[in-house]
């Protein structure tokens, strides 16, 4: 059939009706009324809204499945079809197609956009002419699921970018073994329905070759999907951390299909068989990423891949550092097109960092997409719209829909309306940024900080250029409240930046405090640095710093802390350190003057530690003279879930000459117990009054890791900050 234009207003009238069915869907009476308010918002033109009952005219828009609209076989599920027969708009779709449908069309025909919760365009025309349109759209990807802040909170949003929010479409989510098992229930009588590690029962993960732990399974699944019966995805998958089981049958599976995968895989299908008209989906992730040889998942087995630890300063396509999870991806898709990718996108340790990764999302997503996996769910901050969330939501949603999406189009066009006058600058921040990441070999982790001096992307002049630029961007939206706001939540992480290196430099350049008449002080801009901030915070209503939940009282006590507390001064304050034993490198800080630059660590690891990895801590200090010795004292950082334990012995050794050496001071330290009531612990040693010139400190470090922590592919950590001689 041809396809002509038509007017559908034309100096503010109309000919036209709306027509839907008068059985309608809830989606198609959404449909309906939106594109009647929308329509009257373009031209100020209310056209009527009636069904199909009502006997028709040449000149109406037939909204989804009418007794007018002809069946089009071609629409798949969720899908939708744009076109103009004769005088008639057709907007048709199955699921929530028409919506989608209706969303697009004021999108792609009328120039309506929805950059977030807050913010529409909506061009005004007092007549609407439309060209031929003949345009079918079936989504590549069925399930498209976007955890940010407006895709989560925003029905529209969620719509009219054709997101699925997670409980639309599944009955369990994520890590679910102890939903489905409860220690608290089972483990008291049946310890061998859980995990063998290292010889001992633990409630860390299921023993998945326990034939009564997969009747329980079977049987509270099944509860819970006759609860639900709606619902397609339901999550049988381990839990969020380490300790898969050693048992002997759980190892012989691993053993035969190489991977965590043999047991894990086995026990899903299993329980997918007994539930084949349901998806049972299971995590690739952590210890179980690794795919199995030998095995497949079953057809209504959904593997939902995990990106979490890959570098996102360069495109992994391309990155060598990304040369094992590549050939992960790759084999398991092999095995099975049943795959949602769950990848992460912002920093989850600072949600209010730099974080600059949009030069990656396209090809990382195509890189995903070659071979149209079932689904993404995409990780950002939903708590709180963190840094740059508008407009990663925003891209991020084009490509959730149409992976061909012309992203440099799509952020300029953003940046120009979201922005405003400001726009241009912004976008001028952002290429700079990016451009200083793209040249860096820098690696950039989701949990990060933007403290470390070799981060040159944030280096201290860097940071002053950037907000040199969106000082400027402010000041020309300078009277416009809600422009103003936006200029200010893009320039906040470089205010969050500057705050956390001048905590990490301390006495230094740029740091916290500042020498003044022989005595250490807060420098008066730093402290209005943080008031700056802190007002920023309430001005913008972010509720919520980081994942695990610092508010902004907690931040600014942190820093009230910082004040009173000051510097550590003691004797052995910048004298020089030589690494007996070599720190490793993923935790440098300030490589060995960290251990006597005055300034103690908090308990965000990524801060002022200095860490050994497996091997021990042995350290020499030159005081450069014979030295009064009364006391030393050192901290130890204790984070199990990073693993991260306390030293088993200390040794404090001193010498005259640098070679001959005797011990004054020793200690053994029980443990590692698993509660923690103090994350951060300090040592004390006295030593009545020895001198010395030189002082070497050993910290044994664990040689296993605890059964409670027990994971083959980690070694236990040793992170110390300060060594303080008094």
């Amino acid at each position: 059939m041809m396809s002509f234009s038509i007017t559908l207003i034309e100096n503010g009238k109309s000919e036209y009706s709306i027509v839907r069915s008068k059985n309608a869907s809830l989606h198609e009476l959404s449909a309906s009324i939106n594109l009647q308010n929308y329509l009257h918002q373009i031209s100020g033109t209310l056209i009527p809204i009636i069904d199909d009952s009502i006997p028709g005219s040449e000149f109406e828009i037939l909204i989804g499945n009418t007794s007018r609209t002809e069946l089009n076989e071609s629409i798949q599920n969720d899908g939708f079809l744009i076109a103009i027969r004769s005088k008639k708009l057709i907007i048709s779709g199955k699921g929530k197609g028409t919506l989608y449908g209706v969303y697009s069309f004021l999108e792609e025909y009328l120039g309506c956009r929805k950059y977030s919760s807050r913010s529409k365009l909506i061009p005004k025309q007092s007549s609407i002419i439309l060209p031929a349109i003949n345009d079918l759209q079936n989504p590549k990807i069925n399930f498209r699921s976007l955890h940010y802040w407006d895709a989560e909170t925003d029905q529209e949003y969620i719509d009219w970018h054709k997101l699925n929010r997670i409980e639309d479409k599944w009955g369990l989510w994520g890590h679910s073994f102890f939903k489905l098992v409860s220690p608290a229930i089972y483990f008291n009588e049946h310890p061998e329905y859980f995990s063998l590690v290292n010889g001992e029962r633990t409630a860390m993960q299921l023993c998945l070759t326990n034939p009564d732990v997969l009747k329980i399974v079977i049987n509270e699944l099944g509860k819970r999907i006759k609860g639900a019966s709606e619902l397609k995805y339901w999550s049988v998958s381990q839990n969020d951390d380490i300790g898969a089981c050693e048992c002997e049958k759980c190892s012989a599976l691993n053993k035969k299909h190489e991977s965590y995968q043999g047991s894990l895989l086995t026990f899903v299908n299993r329980i997918a068989a007994k539930f084949p008209d349901r998806t049972i989906s299971t995590l690739a992730y952590n210890f179980s990423r690794k795919p199995p040889v030998g095995l497949k998942p079953l057809e209504n087995v959904n593997v939902m891949f995990s990106a979490i630890d890959i570098n996102r300063s360069k495109p992994f396509d391309t990155d060598p550092r990304s040369e094992r999870f590549r050939k992960e991806y790759d084999e398991w898709e092999k095995l099975t097109s049943n795959i949602i990718v769950w990848d992460y996108v912002v920093q989850f340790t600072n949600y209010l960092s730099p974080f600059p990764n949009l030069h990656t999302l396209k090809p990382n997503f195509d890189y995903f997409s070659k071979n149209q996996p079932a689904g993404f769910f995409i990780q950002g901050s939903v708590e709180i719209p963190g840094e740059l969330a508008e407009l990663r939501a925003y891209i991020l949603s084009k490509l959730l829909w149409d992976k061909d999406s012309d992203i440099d189009k799509i952020k300029t066009e953003f940046l120009n309306n979201y922005y405003g006058d400001a726009g241009v600058l912004v976008g001028q921040y952002i290429d700079l940024i990016h451009e200083h990441v793209r040249s860096s070999w820098r690696r950039m982790d989701i949990y990060d900080n933007p403290i470390m001096p070799y981060q040159n992307y944030l280096s201290p002049n860097l940071l002053t250029e950037y907000l040199n630029i969106l000082d400027s961007a402010e000041t020309l939206v300078k009277g416009d409240t809600e422009l103003t706001k936006r200029v200010q939540m893009v320039a906040m992480p470089l205010h969050f930046a500057v705050l956390q290196q001048a905590r990490f430099f301390g006495i230094d350049q740029n740091g916290v405090f500042i020498k003044q008449d022989e005595k250490w002080v807060v420098q008066e801009e730093i402290r209005r640095k943080v008031q700056h901030f802190l007002k920023l915070l309430r001005e913008l209503q972010i509720t919520q710093l980081n994942e695990s939940g610092l508010s902004p009282q907690q931040y600014q006590t942190e820093w009230e802390h910082i004040f009173e507390v000051g510097p550590v001064i003691h004797k052995a304050l910048n004298k020089p350190v030589r690494l007996l034993t070599e720190n490793t490198p993923e935790f440098v800080s300030k490589g060995a003057r960290t251990l006597v630059d005055g300034i103690g660590g908090t308990e965000d690891f990524q801060y002022n530690w200095l860490g050994w990895n497996e091997t021990d801590m042995k350290v020499e200090i030159d005081m450069e003279a014979q030295t009064g010795i009364s006391k030393i004292e050192m901290s130890f950082l204790e984070n199990h879930r990073h693993y991260m334990f306390l030293p088993k012995e200390i040794h404090i050794e001193i010498s005259d000459d640098g070679k001959n050496y005797n011990e004054v001071a020793a200690m053994t330290i029980e443990g590692p117990f698993e509660d923690v009531s103090a994350p951060i612990r300090k040592f004390n040693f006295n030593l009545e009054n020895q001198r010395a010139r030189y002082i070497k400190v050993t910290a044994t470090n664990q040689t296993e890791l605890p059964a409670w922590r027990k994971r083959k592919d980690r070694k236990p950590w040793l992170m110390i900050d300060e060594i303080i001689i008094k």
